[in-house]
């Protein structure tokens, strides 16, 4: 992430880096800009490999769906509710990068700074078990 972007996002980064729990950073077009180690965990890549994506991008390489396998459109997930506007949580299964299917919690919600909504931030965490 460069310094061209909303200092919002630049922070938001900043504490995503050091918690503990899954965090996907998007801006306010969608683009992944960025996730955490934990995340990395479960999704099966890290951010350094798999680098920045364009939201049906990222929702087809991790195919989230229903709990119940169902495909879930983005428009649907709480990180594009977000991105509307409003917070949103949801839970959700998702394929990581090395196939394994995992049941997720996702909550979403809105950034925002001085000039209007900048992207979101979701946090999840494994239901597996």
């Amino acid at each position: 992430m460069t310094d061209q972007h909303p200092v919002e996002l630049i922070l938001a980064r900043g504490l995503a880096t050091n918690l503990t729990t899954a965090v996907f950073l998007v801006d306010a077009n969608g683009t992944l800009l960025f996730f955490n180690e934990p995340a990395g965990a479960l999704l099966g890549v890290q951010f350094e490999e798999a680098g920045p994506m364009a939201a049906d991008e990222w929702s087809a390489r991790f195919t989230p769906t229903t709990p119940n396998g169902e495909p879930l459109p983005v428009a649907e997930l709480p990180l594009a509710l977000a991105m509307g506007g409003r917070a949103a949580h949801a839970p959700m299964r998702i394929q990581s990068a090395t196939g394994e299917v995992r049941d997720i919690e996702v909550t979403a919600f809105p950034l925002a700074g001085r000039s209007g909504q900048t992207g979101a931030l979701a946090i999840f965490w494994d239901r597996s078990g």
